[in-house]
């Protein structure tokens, strides 16, 4: 069997990897000439952002690839305790813990390249996927710029930017409009020298409707700071220096103070393509057989969540137990992927609805988690207990049914009066 994966990032490489256990020939073709070292590249623009690998996903990951987190932290990477993290969210700093949660923190260059390397799949770059092939109502390659590619299995790892859906169309086959939710959040990232006191990760989380402006400092390898500044609601920050430094003073934690002795080594770079749009394949009158989607070419997360990368590594184990690619068999492998994204859509949706110009009417669903994701905020300030417990459906560790525990209620409850926004941080102070 002979599988074609469009799409050398993250979900491409990880669904090569998953199908070289079963597949005679697993090519992966990508758009961009990759570069031999860890750099930014055209067709991951949100690259040069700071990246969250969850929990959940380095584990999937480290499964895949043994002996990735040592290789990674060698090159300059971190390892930390999720609870760790600094974490500075609208009524004040959370309560910080250990957790046993092993936290990968790199750049999505570096990620990505020592992944490419560990791939034993044919990557190929520089082709440009221009449609598919079929043979009746199955796909049987891809067309390219330059001719075509014959293949038994084709899957759509093409990230924000897929085709797929107007692929479908010319072959007479209507994908349902997709459901998309844009809190319109703009990012702003440099990179810095590393002053030794700066911690692995600090962020200043954003939360409507109150608080559009936050932040995160991340440490990266080469001995660097990369911050990014995010602005939602379309309050975005800009692209000038010293717009940028205007920006960061305004937030209410010390990030800007954090980087007074920090040199800035880059420009200033801009991404604000941050919509989160969800494709219902799984529901697509005359799924063709031979085809399959995922990663951002099924689910686009606001990237704010992290959500992305982890939710592509947990549909690339779908391959391990899901053969029959007939059309009956690759839609139900859409309905397991879609239901793989369900949990970490439901938070970050319910989350964002808050920014969208116009408002979907949320689920029911999504308006009880988001009315109980606001009790959370207060608590997570005052109980170590809750922010384990928060952190674990965070990184996709537990589902996001553990929130609705009614013993995690109780403990909710007696916090919930208790909130109150922070005062800005003095220059000087530091996280605790």
């Amino acid at each position: 069997m002979k599988a074609v994966v469009i799409g050398g990032g993250i979900a491409g490489l990880l669904a090569a990897r998953v199908l070289t256990e079963s597949c005679d020939d697993v090519v992966v073709l990508e758009r961009d000439k990759l570069p031999d070292e860890p750099e930014p590249r055209a067709g991951v623009p949100q690259g040069r952002h700071v990246h969250g690998l969850l929990v959940r996903g380095g584990e999937i990951m480290e499964g895949l690839f043994p002996g990735l987190y040592d290789e990674l932290v060698q090159a300059g990477a971190h390892l930390i305790d999720a609870g760790e993290m600094r974490i500075l969210n609208p009524l004040g700093w959370v309560a910080s813990t250990r957790t046993g949660l092993p936290l990968l923190v790199a750049s999505r260059p570096l990620l990505e390249t020592h992944l490419r390397r560990r791939v034993t799949a044919k990557i190929v770059d520089g082709v440009h996927v221009t449609g598919l092939s079929f043979r009746g109502s199955t796909v049987d390659g891809v067309r390219t710029r330059d001719g075509r590619i014959d293949a038994d299995l084709v899957v759509d790892a093409s990230g924000r930017s897929s085709k797929l859906p107007a692929w479908l169309a010319e072959a007479g086959i209507t994908v349902p409009e997709p459901v998309v939710v844009d809190s319109r959040t703009g990012y702003a990232t440099r990179l810095y020298t590393a002053p030794p006191e700066v911690p692995v990760v600090v962020a200043e989380s954003i939360a409507a409707p109150h608080n559009p402006r936050g932040g995160i400092v991340m440490r990266v390898e080469g001995d660097r700071l990369m911050v990014t500044a995010q602005g939602a609601g379309g309050d975005h920050p800009p692209r000038d220096p010293k717009g940028f430094g205007r920006f960061l003073d305004s937030l209410r934690g010390p990030i800007a103070e954090m980087l007074a002795d920090a040199e800035p080594v880059t420009p200033v770079y801009l991404f604000a393509r941050t919509a989160s749009r969800r494709n219902a394949f799984e529901q697509t009158p005359g799924w063709p057989g031979g085809l399959v989607a995922v990663g951002d070419a099924v689910c686009v997360f606001n990237p704010v969540y992290g959500q992305g990368m982890t939710v592509a590594a947990m549909a690339a184990l779908l391959f391990r137990r899901h053969k029959d690619f007939s059309a009956k068999g690759c839609r139900d492998f859409q309905r397991k992927v879609a239901k793989t994204a369900k949990g970490a859509w439901a938070l970050s949706s319910s989350a964002d609805q808050g920014w969208a110009d116009e408002h979907r009417a949320p689920s029911l669903v999504e308006r009880v988690l988001g009315w109980y994701l606001k009790k959370w905020q207060t608590a997570l300030v005052h109980d170590q207990d809750v922010f384990r417990r928060f952190l674990r459906v965070v990184h996709l560790v537990d589902s996001p049914v553990a929130l609705l525990n009614p013993v995690v209620f109780r403990r909710l409850a007696k916090y919930s009066r208790r909130g109150r926004r922070p005062e800005r941080r003095r220059a000087g102070s530091s996280p605790r």
